[in-house]
């Protein structure tokens, strides 16, 4: 008995990919000229033509014939501008990591700032408020200024 012949052993040769991929280009653009037939039956308006549409209808053929050394001069060319692209798009997301974090740490610096304001007019408020004579009885000038200021900073009595 003979040995058994693969049946994927063609699927390596370059007729065979060369055929699979006429095969594909011809299936594409018999659907499309379906699609197209279709829409103009049901009375739809025909899109334009793009750049794809014209390489499905085989009419871009110089793109696809090009050599092999053309095509690595283009692919080196994408590839050095999309590397520029990559390198610039990181820097702006850098940058604005940057701008962010500033942002957060002047927030925080603003919030501590505040907090420590607060606290000192509190401890002030309490000094005055702890002030005595010299027999021990309670200052009642301090008192009744902070209970004025009190007044003049609520908005009830002000209207």
């Amino acid at each position: 008995m003979p040995p058994k012949k693969s049946l994927n052993a063609k699927k390596f040769t370059r007729e065979y990919k060369l055929k699979e991929i006429q095969r594909n280009l011809t299936r594409k653009s018999r659907l499309k000229k379906q699609y197209l037939k279709a829409l103009k039956e049901e009375g739809y308006a025909i899109p334009q033509n793009t750049e794809s549409d014209e390489h499905l209808d085989g009419k871009n053929t110089a793109t696809a014939k090009l050599t092999g050394r053309d095509r690595k001069v283009i692919k080196r060319q994408n590839s050095e501008l999309k590397y520029e692209e990559k390198k610039k798009l990181k820097q702006e997301r850098l940058y604005k990591k940057r701008q962010d974090r500033e942002f957060k740490r002047e927030k925080e610096l603003n919030r501590i700032k505040e907090i420590k304001s607060k606290h000192q007019t509190k401890i002030d408020r309490r000094e005055k408020l702890a002030q005595r004579t010299k027999t021990g009885q309670p200052l009642m000038g301090p008192r009744i200024e902070d209970l004025l200021n009190k007044i003049k900073n609520d908005d009830t009595y002000t209207n």
